[in-house]
C-alpha cells in the first residue's frame, strides 16, 4: 500500500493480498504433492484434486498413527481449505475506499450459501497461515 497516497488499503492491495492467499496455496500443494510422491502415490495424484488425493492418505495415517499428527495436520489444513476456498470460488464482490478505514474486503458466498465478510487483515492472515500449515507439513514422514 502506497501510506503516502492513501491512507488505507486500496482495490489493488486488496487483489494483491488475494493473490499471496492464491500463491501460498499453491506451495501448500506442493506440499502436498511431496507427500504423496514419498508415498510412492504420485500416479495417482495426476488425476484430480491433490487435496483429495492427499486427505485419503492422511487419513490412512492418521489410523496407522500412534501420535495424533496427521489428523492434527488434517485438520489444520482442512480449516486454511475452507476459507481459501471462500475466495477461490466463492467472490461475489470486493470493495475497497481508500480514504475510509476498513472498507478493503471481500464478499463471499460458501458452498452452503452463507455470506461471508474477509477482510483485507482476514485475507493476510490467511495467507500467513496457509504457509505456516505449509511448513509445519514438513515434518510429517510417509507411513
Amino acid at each position: 500500500m502506497d501510506s503516502d497516497t492513501y491512507p488505507n488499503p486500496t482495490l489493488r492491495d486488496l487483489a494483491c493480498e488475494i493473490g499471496q492467499v492464491q500463491i501460498y496455496w499453491c506451495f501448500l500443494e506442493n506440499e502436498m504433492r511431496r507427500h504423496l510422491k514419498e508415498a510412492g502415490l504420485q500416479e495417482q495424484s495426476a488425476k484430480g484434486a491433490v487435496i483429495t488425493h492427499w486427505r485419503s492418505y492422511m487419513l490412512d495415517m492418521a489410523s496407522k498413527s500412534e501420535n495424533g499428527a496427521p489428523r492434527n495436520c488434517l485438520l489444520e489444513v482442512e480449516e486454511v481449505a475452507r476459507v481459501r476456498n471462500l475466495l477461490a470460488h466463492g467472490i461475489r464482490s470486493v470493495a475497497a475506499d481508500p480514504w475510509e478505514a476498513n472498507t478493503a474486503a471481500a464478499a463471499c458466498v460458501g458452498p452452503d450459501g452463507l455470506h461471508h465478510h474477509l477482510s483485507v487483515e482476514t485475507i493476510r492472515g490467511l495467507a500467513e497461515e496457509i504457509d505456516r500449515v505449509r511448513r509445519s507439513l514438513r515434518w510429517i514422514k510417509p507411513a
